[in-house]
């Protein structure tokens, strides 16, 4: 113990000073092992320990009596009680000193234990391990400015990716209002709502405080038009139904979901029904009574259910499919919008009254009647384009749309060159300047004109040029079976010829 007056402190100056640098990149666990830094170049692999009055470990280098108050991390020993990071107690020589270890052995490893001399912890440690983390967390050196984002909403202007800009956007911050399906629900005449209970009761309603769950027209998301809708669909035949009678007729019939009769969260969810008009938005709709004539049972309902991002299902997200159309209010509403623009109502299959362009110069102009069906208008439409006069020798006057592009494809067929790619692989060194034969007796036409028309060469994903050397090309076609490259190309390099003939 000679010497030794300090147990686990630096100079007092710099613990309480600090320091205003990172010294070292520190590995985190040991912040929390109480690790101090390793001393540079003070590590090695051959250390032994022997255990009498005290306990010696030798085999060491660079020791000074500074090793006093340091610590010595061993590894590797045999003796699991070996290990660890111990205080070295005494200075014995540059390659031994003493360390205070109770449990310790004499070790059966002696002459291959790992050893690494370190400082006692200080608050520079703490100051390193701060730094340490805080450039993992930014991504970038400890001392370098905040790393910055583009939001979709503006790429023009870098924001910072600070704990302030990133608060609310993480995945358990999120939630979707996605559809789920109620099936098989029994409706009766007069009704003017169904109450959709789950064997499990399982139907929580979203609140002001727990946001996932049914958004509720009569609760915290009144409104919300979109949130609350509900597909109503005739489960036998998955189409949307409409009212049949009275002043509405014609209205698309959905669903709006509310509380329960029962009020009680988590048990029940209705389903008030309402119809609107086509082409309306929803705000506009009125109660709607359930009658005669619709279907009373097989009813399926699509209705929301508000889910948080980092617990939602996989398939969530997926859509369901009605008539070949997602089932979706907007997108339904976005057809009945085009139908609208255009004047198509439904279950109209004459074009005639919606066909403008049939003058002489448009393909409609030879329609059979003046009210076509569709399939008429596109036998026209396919007919017409065939018949035109043709400038040229490859297409057919009077031929379908079908048969000139087959004459078209037939034409390049006959008239195209056809290009042939060979890869070599390289198993020796080509010299610059060495006459190379091209591989499996392959060969092309040389070019005369140095624009390697009839043979493009590729190594080192290159495509590289032929001419002169003293133009800066980068091979001459030597012959029909060799080329001569002005650089070297080395052995495993691949080289790509594509031949045209």
């Amino acid at each position: 113990m000679a010497g030794f007056s300090r147990d686990n402190a630096l100079d007092q100056a710099l613990d309480i000073a600090g320091s205003i640098t990172q010294d070292s990149t520190r590995t985190l666990t040991d912040e929390t092992s109480g690790l101090g830094a390793p001393l540079a170049g003070q590590t090695g692999s051959a250390a032994s320990i022997t255990v009498g009055a005290t306990v010696v470990v030798s085999g060491l280098t660079g020791m000074t009596p500074a090793s006093e108050g340091h610590f010595l991390t061993i590894t590797g020993a045999a003796t699991p009680a070996n290990n660890g990071t111990f205080l070295v107690s005494n200075y014995v020589s540059a390659s031994s000193v003493e360390i205070i270890n109770g449990s310790a052995v004499t070790d059966g490893n002696n002459g291959s234990i790992g050893w690494t001399e370190r400082q006692p912890y200080s608050l520079e440690d703490d100051l390193n391990f701060e730094r340490t983390d805080r450039a993992a967390i930014k991504g970038v050196a400890y001392d370098a400015v905040i790393p910055t984002y583009l939001r979709c909403t503006d790429q023009s202007t870098p924001v910072d990716a600070n704990l302030s800009n990133l608060a609310g956007k993480t995945t358990d911050a999120k939630s979707l209002v996605v559809n789920r399906k109620f099936e098989n629900a029994t409706i009766g005449v007069g009704d003017g709502y169904y109450t959709m209970v789950t064997g499990s009761f399982d139907l929580p309603y979203a609140d002001t405080i727990d946001r996932t769950g049914v958004p509720i027209n009569d609760g915290a998301d009144a409104g919300n038009e979109a949130a609350t809708y509900v597909d109503i669909i005739d489960g036998y035949s998955a189409s949307g139904l409409t009212v049949l009678g009275g002043p509405y007729a014609g209205w698309r019939v959905y669903g709006r979901t509310r509380q329960g009769v029962t009020g009680v969260d988590g048990y029940s969810v209705e389903v008030e029904f309402r119809a609107v008009q086509e082409g309306f938005p929803l705000a506009t709709s009125v109660a709607y009574t359930w009658e005669s004539g619709q279907p009373t049972s097989y009813i399926d309902l699509y209705y929301g259910y508000r889910e948080c991002l980092d617990t939602m299902s996989e398939t969530a997200l997926r859509v369901m499919m009605v008539n070949g159309l997602v089932s979706d209010s907007d997108l339904r509403q976005d057809v009945n919008d085009i139908r609208l623009t255009i004047g198509i109502t439904d279950g109209d299959t004459d074009l005639g009254p919606y066909l403008t362009n049939t003058t002489q110069y448009y393909p409609f102009y030879n329609l059979p009647d003046a009210t076509p069906s569709v399939v008429e208008a596109l036998n026209t439409l396919n007919e017409q384009i065939g018949d035109r006069d043709y400038t040229g020798p490859y297409l057919t006057d009077g031929y379908t749309i079908t048969q000139s592009l087959q004459e078209l494809s037939d034409a390049i067929s006959s008239a195209g060159d056809t290009v042939t790619r060979t890869i070599e692989r390289l198993a020796a060194d080509v010299n610059a300047g060495t006459y190379h034969v091209l591989p499996g007796g392959i060969s092309y036409t040389l070019d005369g004109t140095d624009n390697g028309l009839y043979l493009w060469v590729f190594w080192r994903g290159l495509l590289r040029d032929p001419g002169v050397v003293a133009n800066g090309d980068d091979y001459e076609e030597t012959d029909t079976t060799h080329i001569t490259p002005y650089h070297k190309i080395k052995s495993g390099d691949h080289i790509n010829y594509f031949i045209k003939t």
